[in-house]
């Protein structure tokens, strides 16, 4: 018999779920596969990474990484390990922002540990647990090395001096460098080192229990842990796909709906007692068909009720709910109608001096504006920075100029109200904002938040409409499996709205597939060559590549400004051209679902 063996990682995994660590040590396909690099990349690590390797090695040049220490079954590799005599320091490196170096923000006002820091301090307890075993009469201090968003940064060029490595196939996530002037960068560099003994003890005894609990499982010696069968954390389960085979959650939960049918999957999740006592019903007599879902538990509200009965009714029915309400709101609409959409970076490290980590850096806007009910012309206006330049201020300047001072401003999310709120709270720390400009900003997205207020909390401007609360509230197609994001609404749409194939706004969208069916518009994105840059970023598992994801659009921007083929102006000028199409075709999307909506139907 196979005796396994419990990491770091596998550790984690099996405190989350014990199961998914049995299907990921048998190898099962999981959604992980596809998509782990781009989270990789979009949260930062591997700057963060890059830039604590260089301070560290700063304070202590005997500093070593990635050190593996085994005892007996348990193994763990460490981001960072310094010794000093009989003393030892072991860091854990996150791309995770914080405020302060103060291990009191790990704790509620109860003293117990917050649930959004467990998985952190789990996992250094646990690397601890095992070097401390490994080093007898060492003692070790953990410390958690993590991003302070306030520290602003005077040096220049940091996210341009760190260089990728592919010098080891054996790692499955990327490693980096700094190039730059390491002494500088360890007198200004803005990460926090928290010492985490004392919370570290407090878990040990927890983490010893988990740990040899893990390894019982493994061996087949715990009969008595069975799946839990709960909405959360099997809705998310990376072992859950239609594709997937063979396939965990259908081990764990035999036969089911399919994602989006399944009584887990009803919008906005299971909240409240009455709800949660239905779904528990439900579940304990095997019932898993959200369409038996009885009707008085899942109204919740103004937000939640719609979305979740006209998805319901979707699933029973198989067709399309449409509020007449929603054509009299389009209807009421002010001319002209702006349909906006963003692209953003909000990195770790800043990119210019002065900067703040994961200050927002809006690099990239689309507009489409139709000036009349009767018009017959699409206008669209776009703008993408090209230039090793703070942005935001020409961003807000040429968006300004596209939407003008009347009409209505369409979005889709809240994504583009908290990007303007963002760059308008930059541009009046840098003393830019002048009262034609924050009138402006005003109009659109709302008053600044005062000393007492949340800007989360504050109204929106009263040109600003956001289509996504409209689909939530008034639309839903059985296609849409539930989910209103902008690329599932639009693939449902385009399936049947034949009179979008052909219009003269959107006929360039159109391919059909070897069935003879529409292919999603989003598809017509991918090209048959690419960088490879691109074809990483790439969602589709087809041919080619292309800018068909926000994860992918970010990374092009960094490639086209800051990387290492930034001298090759053809390089530059694909990557720009694939930016374009792809936030082009986001407004071009509300355009359609505009007109799907106004279109009646029988």
């Amino acid at each position: 018999m196979t005796q396994h063996h419990l990491t770091k990682s596998n550790f984690k995994l099996g405190c989350d779920c014990p199961f998914k660590l049995r299907y990921y040590k048998a190898k099962y396909p999981s959604t992980l596969q596809d998509n782990e690099m781009l989270e990789f990349f979009a949260e930062g690590g591997f700057m963060v990474e890059a830039i604590a390797h260089a301070v560290m090695l700063q304070r202590n040049p005997a500093a070593t990484f990635e050190e593996t220490f085994t005892h007996g079954r348990y193994s763990a590799r460490v981001d960072g390990w310094e010794t000093d005599g009989k003393h030892a320091t072991l860091t854990e490196i996150k791309a995770k922002s914080v405020e302060s170096g103060d291990p009191a923000q790990f704790f509620g006002t109860n003293g117990e540990i917050l649930g959004n820091w467990r998985e952190y301090l789990l996992d250094i307890t646990f690397q601890v647990m095992v070097a401390r075993a490994a080093n007898p009469g060492l003692q070790i201090t953990p410390k958690l090395c993590m991003v302070n968003k306030t520290k602003p940064s005077n040096l220049e060029a940091i996210y341009a001096n760190i260089d990728l490595l592919d010098d080891d196939a054996d790692r499955s996530k990327p490693r980096a460098v700094f190039t730059g002037d390491a002494k500088a960068l360890a007198a200004d560099h803005f990460l926090e080192f928290i010492d985490c003994t004392a919370v570290v003890d407090l878990l040990m005894n927890e983490v010893v229990e988990s740990a040899a609990m893990l390894l019982e499982f493994m061996d087949g010696k715990r009969p008595d842990i069975t799946p839990a069968l709960t909405a959360n954390p099997c809705k998310k389960c990376e072992f859950r796909g239609a594709h997937l085979a063979p396939n965990g959650f259908h081990e764990c939960w035999g036969e089911t709906p399919p994602s989006g049918a399944h009584v887990i999957d009803l919008p906005h999740g299971i909240r409240g007692k009455e709800l949660g006592a239905a779904v528990a019903a439900m579940l304990d007599r095997r019932d898993y068909e959200l369409a038996n879902i009885p009707d008085a538990v899942i109204e919740g509200g103004k937000s939640y009720g719609p979305p979740r009965r006209h998805h319901v009714q979707t699933l029973r029915t198989n067709k399309p709910v449409q509020e007449p309400e929603l054509v009299e709101k389009l209807q009421a609409l002010e001319y002209p109608l702006h349909f906006i959409d963003f692209e953003a970076s909000r990195i770790p490290v800043p990119y210019l001096p002065g900067m703040k980590p994961y200050e927002q850096v809006a690099f990239q806007f689309s507009c489409h504006t139709l000036t009349s009910p009767d018009a017959t012309e699409l206008q669209h206006s776009q703008w993408l920075n090209l230039r090793d330049v703070y942005p935001n201020e020409e961003f807000i300047r040429e968006l300004r100029n596209a939407i003008g001072e009347r009409g209505t401003v369409l979005v889709w999310s809240h994504y583009e109200k908290s990007t303007l709120r963002g760059v308008r709270r930059q541009l009046r720390e840098r003393g830019l904002l002048d009262a034609s400009l924050a009138a402006w900003f005003q109009g659109v997205v709302g008053p600044l938040a005062g000393p007492d207020e949340k800007e989360k909390d504050m109204p929106d401007g009263p040109r600003l409409v956001d289509m996504l609360e409209l689909s939530k509230r008034f639309f839903c197609h059985p296609k849409m499996g539930g989910s209103h994001s902008i690329k599932k609404v639009l693939d449902a749409v385009w399936s049947e709205a034949s009179e979008l194939w052909s219009h003269p706004w959107f006929r360039q969208y159109y391919r059909a597939g070897e069935d003879g069916q529409p292919i999603d518009p989003y598809q017509s994105l991918v090209r048959a060559e690419t960088t490879d840059l691109l074809a990483e970023t790439s969602e589709d598992e087809g041919d080619g590549g292309g800018v068909t994801n926000g994860v992918g659009a970010m990374r092009a921007y960094q490639d086209l400004i800051y990387g290492t083929r930034r001298g090759d102006d053809a390089h530059r000028e694909q990557l720009a051209i694939d930016l374009y199409r792809y936030c082009g075709l986001d407004t071009a999307a509300m355009v359609m679902i505009w007109k799907y909506w106004l279109t009646p139907r029988s």
